[in-house]
């Protein structure tokens, strides 16, 4: 018989079993074997747990058309406040450490729920969202194991990783044609298992999110744009922790990838707003871009060491989430302990000059854009002279 106190212990540990999140669908590989802990700390396990039966038979064969749209579900109730999941290919049926991943979609916040902590127990996971991913052009018909990969906002610094087997096919669509390679997709984010660790509170932004990204938390909880996912030397992982070179940060497209109407794109090559507007109905939100601003000559930001243009900060800082206007036409934050780069205000704002919690942004006077205008001309003019 259980005493009182090994009963309780029984029932804890029966809950913490069941707490966290199995992905569902598509099938899993192995899912007799499955648990739903993270991946070990060391990395021992990566990728997909491996175990004794990691790659048995899925319970059902994942059929997956290019362009069109497949769920994403999961099992458990312990969410930990969210974060932020990945879902990656890999032409290997077994894959290793060793292992080329291919991300198609990026979720950053609120993956697997928007919620503030976790979910009242409920095995059968109905309380968590259901997402949509697409099988782009670029991927060819084909076996492939699928990966879902997920960095939780709250508690413990984890990487959780599950794996399933799919088979993609050419979809509906007679002459569809791969307008990309397969080696333009950015590789797999990896952290927390490879000494590389992510913040604890915040739902990270992926370095190479890739072309789909969706954004499904709260606006409060995003990382900054520009702030490092994870600090730390990665002792393993590929090109997936190094941030995309260039303008877009996933594969180069002629003509897009995807059905119209799934996730919003990434953010363009132009300047950055500073911070992420939400739409009406308060769901999924992305970054705002404008165009970068014609300089408009004010006072200089007061305080700190500077580099760069008057008033820019560099290296560490404490007051985080606090803004910094450079001289009304250039602007920076406080993100993760650091001063992000400066970057221009959009065309036709300019910025309250100091720093502050909130950054003070007004649209230029009709007579200082003039002003401008006519400063730029002469300084052409005199430049080709």
């Amino acid at each position: 018989m259980f005493s009182k106190t090994g009963f309780v212990s029984a029932l804890l540990g029966a809950t913490a079993v069941q707490g966290h999140m199995l992905m569902n669908t598509p099938a899993p590989y192995g899912a007799d074997s499955l648990n739903n802990s993270p991946l070990e700390a060391d990395g021992s396990d990566f990728p997909c747990k491996q175990r004794d039966g990691v790659y048995a038979a899925a319970s059902s064969e994942n059929i997956l058309n290019i362009g069109e749209a497949n769920p994403l579900k999961f099992t458990g109730s312990a969410t930990h406040g969210g974060g932020s999941c990945q879902v990656s290919l890999t032409k290997d049926l077994e894959p290793t450490k060793d292992s080329k991943w291919m991300v198609i979609k990026s979720i950053e916040g609120g993956c697997p729920v928007n919620a503030e902590g976790n979910l009242p127990e409920n095995p059968d996971g109905s309380g968590s969202t259901e997402f949509k991913y697409t099988i782009p052009d670029g991927i060819e018909p084909g076996k492939y194991t699928l990966a879902w990969t997920w960095f939780n906002r709250i508690g413990n610094r984890e990487m959780y990783m599950n794996c399933a087997p799919v088979t993609v096919k050419g979809g509906s669509s007679a002459k569809r044609s791969p307008v990309k390679r397969d080696a333009s997709f950015p590789d797999l984010f990896v952290a927390n298992v490879n000494g590389c660790t992510t913040p604890e509170g915040k739902d990270i932004r992926f370095p190479n999110p890739g072309e789909e990204v969706e954004y499904a938390g709260d606006e409060a909880n995003l990382a900054a744009e520009g702030s490092e996912a994870c600090t730390g030397t990665p002792s393993f992982g590929g090109s997936g922790n190094t941030p995309a070179s260039g303008g877009s940060s996933g594969g180069s497209s002629d003509e897009g990838s995807g059905d119209e109407g799934s996730a919003p794109a990434p953010a363009p090559t132009t300047a950055p707003a500073p911070a992420p507007s939400a739409p009406a109905d308060g769901g999924v939100f992305a970054p705002t871009t404008q165009p970068a601003a014609d300089p408009a000559p004010t006072q200089p930001a007061a305080g700190g060491d500077s580099t760069g243009a008057s008033g820019a900060q560099s290296g560490a800082c404490t007051s985080e989430g606090q803004w910094n206007c450079i001289d009304g036409s250039n602007f920076q934050r406080c993100a993760n302990g650091q001063w992000t780069p400066a970057q221009p205000m959009a065309g036709g704002t300019q910025c309250t000059p100091g720093q502050a919690a909130e950054l003070a942004v007004a649209a230029l006077k009709p007579r200082m854009l003039s002003e401008m205008r006519h400063r730029k001309r002469a300084h052409g003019a005199h430049r080709h002279a």
